[in-house]
């Protein structure tokens, strides 16, 4: 009796939690590279995947740039990596212009060529980007007792 105990209380642990967009990453990273009146503001894609704002989307080439330089999920560390990026030259999609550099003429860069200005209005930092409720794995924890329960 106390496995199915167990396997509620996983369940209920493993159940993914509601992730929100910083949506401030793209300005700070836009006045540290330009400062006070910035030209562009990257938009949430040069970070997460489609511009998909949940936690599991952070996995673009220029986000694991500044993962790898310090970023991590406070404002302050995003002022220093990208500063560090600037520094290290990062040309995440190796076309020749440094990351910096596109974020500050506008382009994307983790694309060659591809402006970020193009970007789909119905996602972004502001699309509310949230991660699945876990509901489905809390329903594949219960059919799995259930089907246990009825083997005896």
């Amino acid at each position: 009796m106390r496995w199915w105990k167990a396997l509620a209380v996983a369940a209920v642990l493993a159940a993914p939690a509601a992730a929100a967009a910083h949506e401030e990453f793209p300005g700070v990273i836009a006045f540290t590279l330009e400062g006070d009146a910035p030209a562009h503001t990257p938009p949430c894609s040069v970070c997460h995947l489609g511009g998909k704002t949940a936690g599991t989307t952070v996995w673009t080439p220029f986000a694991w740039a500044m993962r790898l330089r310090g970023m991590g999920g406070e404002a302050s560390t995003v002022s220093a990596a990208v500063l560090k990026v600037q520094a290290d030259r990062v040309d995440s999609d190796g076309d020749g212009v440094t990351d910096a550099d596109e974020i500050v003429a506008g382009t994307d860069p983790n694309n060659a060529g591809v402006a970020t200005d193009l970007q789909d209005p119905r996602l972004g930092c502001n699309a509310g980007g949230r991660r699945p409720s876990g509901r489905l794995g809390l329903a594949v924890a219960f059919a799995a007792v259930m089907l246990i329960r009825r083997r005896r």
